[in-house]
């Protein structure tokens, strides 16, 4: 279902070796446009830039005599304003690289599918990595306790670690629920957290449903509004229908598709 989210440009799967491959060219190629593109600078500095040469540039299109005034109150740009305008920098928006279990590349299993494009997959995971912060590209990897995959790349260089207690068979009152684990920072401090489960099915006939609304950034640390409690049912799942909400907003905005990689 995260395929249907608005967000997501690329899915891909360990059992296609040709998109594996071309995935592989592609995020590599990526990431050399965004180090040629951003020079010294870092993601963040490099936007702040822009936003100040856009404004920069706003201010001398007003001063510097680029729009005729003829006698009809029509207005008009001349060319050299509308070619300041065409090459202005490129956008350059944040990536998010999502991997679901990367144990499969780093020790895939014999006669898998991908195995042969694994190896070009981890190469270029690993340089996301080494660079991808600087340059606004970022890895989210799920992994099992794997002695291999704790000796890759991806691993020793993650800024923040999300371990998971294993769930507990015949749980009891006193046990913890499924989803709880602990954040922990590249500094060794650690959040305790409880998760929440989108994956199960309500009822059908429920009548509660997920919606997107604008949210204020200042906003962002006040509690969620309590709702009724659902039991589980036949229906749609949460996330499901989180998906498709997001989707629905999205096109209620109009918002740009993000381009594919491939």
């Amino acid at each position: 279902m995260c395929t249907d989210v608005p967000h997501v440009s690329t899915h891909l799967s360990a059992d296609d070796p040709v998109r594996m491959r071309e995935f592989a060219q592609s995020l590599s190629a990526e990431l050399k446009r965004r180090a040629e593109l951003l020079g010294r600078s870092d993601f963040a500095e490099w936007h702040t830039g822009r936003e100040l040469a856009d404004r920069m540039v706003a201010q001398r299109t007003a001063a510097s005599g680029d729009l005729d005034s003829p006698p009809s109150a029509t207005v008009r740009l001349r060319p050299g304003a509308d070619r300041r305008k065409t090459q202005a920098a490129p956008a350059l928006p944040r990536l998010v690289v999502v991997v679901d279990d990367l144990d499969q590349l780093v020790s895939p299993a014999l006669g898998a599918p991908g195995r042969p494009a694994a190896g070009s997959v981890m190469r270029a995971l690993e340089a996301v990595a080494r660079d991808g912060e600087r340059l606004g590209v970022h890895l989210v990897a799920a992994t099992a306790p794997c002695p291999r995959t704790a000796q890759t790349e991806p691993v020793k260089q993650a800024s923040l670690r999300v371990a998971l207690d294993a769930p507990v068979v015949g749980r009891g009152p006193d046990d913890p629920a499924p989803g709880r684990g602990r954040l922990v920072r590249a500094d060794g401090r650690g959040t305790e957290f409880q998760g929440g489960r989108v994956t199960g099915r309500i009822p059908r006939t429920a009548t509660l449903r997920p919606t997107v609304v604008p949210l204020e950034w200042h906003r962002m640390g006040d509690p969620p509004a309590r709702r009724q409690v659902r039991e589980l049912g036949n229906g749609p799942t949460d996330l499901a229908l989180l998906a498709s909400a997001l989707d629905r907003a999205a096109r209620q905005v109009a918002s740009p598709r993000v381009p594919s990689l491939l």
